[in-house]
């Protein structure tokens, strides 16, 4: 009957050698009185069987239960040693499920690194939830993640890697914009570590403190077209094949539009785009694929271009984003080629700047934009999925400085 009363108290508590001796409601919290089932102590100065000194009460946060906040008030019992020589006086008991003098459970401070790493909830959302300050969910989430991003096991079977950049705080009146760099195996899409800034240095650093044997194996790198990556790469990974993606390449072109969108509304109209004027009202449309276009999309853009863009400098804009999406979906390299050489030719035609500004960029990363189709598409992707996500030490070494 003992073992079965253990049991139920296991499984509903879920912490081993634990017994709950009452529950109740406190403000819209579960509260658990609880207590240890061990009923003898030894001292662990001199090995002679304790004797009991009495209990006293601390109070910790638990994962939620029944969709209500959890607080355990554990009845600690009090050992002394009855050796008037000993080395230990009097001790309370512990529990592994508790460390000492915690204000969180351990199964709550592992809950609290999933929410802020994983969930991508804030400290302080996190904190308010289980009722305690930032610093202790910090804390806890340092604690837990240090050991995940200590295990050798993580960086393990890389042989794609993708890097990016992200911003992490804005500017305000105490510091610039603060960026971190993000690191991916980009075949299995799991974050390998975020490092603070985005300089070829930072990368680089990081690079040098992986084993020559990690670095063989990686044999492509895909990045957005940021030279200070590429130095980064080659300084370490020369032997690798690095990739701009579509994404990357696409995401520039789509700035032309809007550079030479806002410029000619400027011109023709003098002012910064309203609701009512004609670009504006199409400048999501501008953005999309062709293919993506209903008939309704086709009739809004070509009256928006009749009435608001008098010399063409949008429609070619917006022609030379669909050559690059063409680009991306040549089938062969070969083909690739020839988009690239419409593309140049696009640009130079018109001597609008924007679009001479982007071909070059184009140009001197020809190269690395060829080697999409050369590696069958590799694509950062995976890298901007989770950047934005991560849990790793970097990230909050950040959050904590801003704090």
């Amino acid at each position: 009957m003992q073992q079965q009363s253990r049991a139920a108290d296991v499984c509903m508590l879920g912490l081993q050698d634990m017994r709950v001796l009452g529950a109740v409601e406190v403000k819209g919290e579960l509260e658990l009185s609880i207590e240890t089932t061990t009923t003898r102590q030894w001292c662990r100065g001199c090995s002679v069987r304790a004797r009991f000194k009495g209990r006293l009460t601390t109070v910790v946060g638990d994962v939620d239960a029944f969709g209500r906040p959890v607080r355990l008030r554990w009845r600690k019992r009090r050992w002394r040693c009855p050796e008037p020589a000993g080395a230990v006086a009097t001790w309370s008991e512990q529990h592994r499920g508790i460390a000492s003098r915690a204000l969180l459970t351990e199964r709550a401070r592992r809950d609290a690194c999933v929410r802020v790493g994983r969930d991508g909830d804030s400290v302080a959302e996190v904190a308010r939830a289980y009722g305690t300050g930032w610093h202790t969910i910090m804390a806890a989430v340092r604690a837990v993640g240090q050991p995940l991003i200590d295990d050798p096991a993580r960086l393990a079977d890389v042989t794609a890697l993708g890097m990016d950049e992200t911003a992490w705080l804005r500017a305000n009146r105490w510091h610039h914009t603060l960026y971190v760099s993000g690191l991916v195996d980009t075949a299995t899409g799991r974050l390998l570590d975020v490092v603070p800034d985005r300089t070829a240095r930072a990368v680089a650093d990081w690079l040098g403190r992986q084993a020559p044997e990690w670095l063989a194996r990686i044999g492509v790198v895909s990045l957005d077209p940021h030279r200070g990556y590429a130095n980064a790469v080659g300084v370490h990974l020369g032997h690798a094949v690095l990739v701009v993606d579509h994404f990357h390449l696409v995401q520039l072109a789509n700035r032309v539009i809007d550079d030479v969108r806002r410029r000619v509304q400027q011109q023709t109209l003098g002012h910064r785009g309203r609701k009512r004027d004609p670009l504006y009202r199409v400048r999501k449309l501008l953005l999309k694929a062709c293919e993506n276009l209903d008939n309704r999309g086709w009739t809004r853009l070509a009256a928006a271009m009749a009435d608001g863009d008098p010399d063409g400098e949008v429609t070619a804009a917006w022609q030379l984003n669909q050559i690059t999406r063409d680009l991306y979906r040549a089938p062969t390299v070969q083909a690739a080629r020839d988009a690239l050489d419409l593309l140049y030719a696009w640009a130079d035609s018109g001597q609008i700047p924007e679009l001479r500004r982007f071909a070059g960029t184009v140009r001197r990363w020809e190269a690395e934009i060829l080697n999409y189709h050369r590696t069958g598409g590799a694509s950062n992707g995976p890298t901007e999925a989770v950047i934005i996500w991560s849990p790793l030490r970097r990230v909050v070494d950040v959050a904590d400085e801003a704090a």
